[in-house]
């Protein structure tokens, strides 16, 4: 009795938490739901309805959908006591981030995954909440070439998760949107490299008076390219996004 006690209880906590499945489609069509633990060179590291963990190829992948973060996870190490538990960082925070992966409009599609981490400290209300090289992930929201469609090359990105701790924290952007020569304009309204790079960092310091918080950026990134009719963001490339919704994060110890 006692042992099958266990096993009702070790199936009901799993399928509690397959209550808060994500959700990964290949590109073959098969739909898996499951929970999402990370990315990494070798593909999608998730575990399925079995309880098995798999990896996915990133290039099987078409698209990821994140269920609500449970409530149950591992404590973080406790906070120093003059710092508060967690700190919300407002919506309109600036996000500024250095791509790890390559886009390019001639290969990239709507779905895609792909990761980034931040070029400065990220700080909320007299607090670092997430240093300099914290890992975020985002997905491609549209991906168009003008070589595979009449108009301009487009690729739109957004920020949906920062890494805290080893957890994976949903997070919602703004949608950054370049163009490419073919629309007869081309968009640059939040890239960042070099003197420009400065510049927004100044301005931050300047709005939030916390300079010494913000951190230093590594280095002039790399910017993105017209190449012809296509885009491409290469690695290295430093972009901005803006936070839509608060988010409450621990503060860096």
């Amino acid at each position: 009795m006692k042992v099958k006690s266990l096993i009702v209880c070790f199936v009901t906590t799993f399928w509690a938490c397959m209550a808060l499945a994500d959700t990964i489609q290949l590109k073959n069509g098969q739909v898996i739901d499951g929970i999402f633990l990370g990315r990494s060179s070798a593909g999608i590291q998730f575990i399925g309805p079995d309880g098995k963990t798999q990896i996915y190829p990133s290039d099987q992948v078409q698209s990821m959908t994140f269920g609500p973060v449970p409530t149950a996870k591992p404590s973080p190490p406790p906070p120093s006591p003059s710092a508060p538990p967690q700190v919300q960082v407002p919506a309109g925070t600036l996000l500024i981030v250095r791509m790890v992966d390559e886009l390019d409009t001639s290969t990239a599609y709507t779905g895609q995954l792909f990761t980034a981490t931040l070029s400065t400290n990220l700080a909320a209300n007299g607090y670092v909440v997430a240093n300099a090289g914290t890992t975020l992930y985002g997905q491609v929201v549209e991906a168009n070439s003008a070589g595979r469609a009449a108009g301009a090359s487009q690729l739109r990105l957004q920020l949906t998760q920062i890494v805290i701790h080893g957890n994976a924290i949903p997070i919602i952007t703004d949608v950054f949107d370049s163009k490419g020569k073919s629309s007869g304009r081309r968009s640059a309204r939040r890239l960042f490299g070099g003197a420009g790079l400065g510049a927004a960092i100044g301005a931050i310091a300047g709005n939030a008076g916390m300079g010494a918080a913000i951190g230093a950026v590594a280095g002039a990134g790399a910017s993105v390219i017209q190449k012809g009719d296509q885009v491409q963001i290469p690695s290295e490339t430093q972009l901005d996004f803006t936070l839509q919704q608060p988010v409450m994060l621990q503060p860096v110890q």
